[in-house]
């Protein structure tokens, strides 16, 4: 592990290009719980805890203790012709380190950023909502009451309702791209308060799924898009966004996007009183 990128959960993201180098910024980060590190060798955030695992501190210090003894320059007296050929070799090492660094270096260039809306759910085809309401009354014998028709339209055509979407400025180095200043919003335009929601974040790569953050919002406002920045930056062919579960007293409504229907009734299947 030679290359990564660091970030404390404060001060955005960094470019770090030694193990030693990544240390330091551990030893000047001022929560370990929010530190995160990206491997380069296996495009993956990890923890700090996790990192640890990888390298363990006290391993660290061996390397430094180790280091430190090689490098102590001797006490004895060194020939003059000895020690030019030491500093003639130790500058070209430098200088062939520094070539293949920048010739090595990936090359980031600005690029047009990028807005994805969340696809409508797998589970929640178009419904014809008239439809269900006759059904619905005349299976029972009865009209529905206002309030009930009301509620029972906003639960059933709630994607058109709810809006999530993702923006992102981009920079693209040959085939790769990384997204920073992640923004992910949800407009609600029910004419209620949602109690909470929680937004998975996909990247992908390569037609697959690379990485998945998860986001809370608690509550959403009908009157304003509620939003959340994110600190991070993500690498892959592209970004989307998607609910994982919302919740609406104000209307009885539970979604989740792990069952296909969470009432018993297919009918209303995101009716719940919980």
């Amino acid at each position: 592990m030679d290359k990564f990128l660091f970030t404390d959960g404060i001060n955005g993201v960094r470019e770090v290009q030694s193990q030693d180098e990544l240390e330091n910024w551990i030893a000047s980060a001022t929560e370990p719980e929010k530190i995160k590190v990206w491997l380069f060798s296996s495009n993956e955030w990890i923890s700090y805890a996790a990192y640890r695992k990888l390298a363990p501190a006290s391993a660290r210090k061996e390397a430094v203790v180790l280091t430190h003894a090689i490098t102590t320059p001797s006490r004895r007296p060194v020939k003059r012709s000895a020690w030019l050929k030491k500093f003639l070799y130790l500058t070209g090492a430098a200088a062939g380190v520094f070539l293949v660094f920048n010739f090595t270096k990936l090359k980031w260039e600005r690029a047009d950023p990028v807005s994805n809306a969340a696809a409508r759910p797998a589970n929640v085809p178009v419904m014809d909502t008239d439809s269900l309401i006759s059904s619905i009354e005349e299976n029972r014998g009865m009209p529905l009451d206002r309030s009930t028709r009301a509620n029972l339209r906003l639960r059933n055509t709630w994607p058109e309702r709810i809006l999530l979407q993702v923006t992102a400025d981009r920079e693209t180095s040959g085939n790769n791209s990384r997204f920073f200043n992640v923004d992910i919003s949800i407009d609600n335009t029910t004419g209620f308060n949602l109690d909470r929601a929680v937004v998975k974040l996909l990247v992908w790569k390569n037609g697959k799924q690379q990485m998945a953050d998860t986001v809370h919002f608690n509550p959403i406002n009908y009157d304003q898009p509620a939003k959340r920045e994110l600190d991070f930056s993500y690498r892959g062919d592209s970004i989307s966004v998607s609910f994982e579960s919302i919740k609406a007293k104000a209307f009885n409504f539970c979604y989740s996007a792990a069952i296909k229907n969470s009432s018993g009734n297919y009918n209303d299947r995101w009716f719940c009183r919980e």
